[in-house]
């Protein structure tokens, strides 16, 4: 593998959010500086699994069952995970990231 394929390769794990990184491979959000942003393990699950469909629609129901595998949760849980997690309190455009009932797509 040459440098550009290794860049290439680090670059489709990688989604802007914002002023925040998303490292798919690595499973963190990072800020411009390149620190930890702190999310919550659960909204960071939740960007993950968006970001690992990155533009496509991911119903409540598969984005529940990825993030609370083995635990019965209501819809509440999801709502708290992305409506209060530091990336959307903390970019006030959310253009990266739409949400509706029931879906989610970034």
């Amino acid at each position: 593998m040459n440098d550009r394929t290794s860049a290439q390769g680090m670059a489709a794990n990688r989604l802007q959010l914002g002023g925040f990184v998303l490292d798919l491979l690595v499973g963190e959000l990072l800020t411009d500086d390149g620190r930890l942003a702190g999310l919550r393990k659960q909204a960071l699950d939740v960007l993950l699994v968006l970001g690992r469909r990155s533009g496509q629609v991911v119903g409540k129901d598969e984005l529940m069952g990825a993030v609370w595998p083995s635990v019965v949760v209501g819809e509440g849980s999801l709502t708290q995970a992305i409506a209060t997690s530091a990336v959307r309190s903390a970019t006030p455009t959310t253009d990266w990231c739409a949400t509706w009932r029931g879906a989610a797509t970034c």
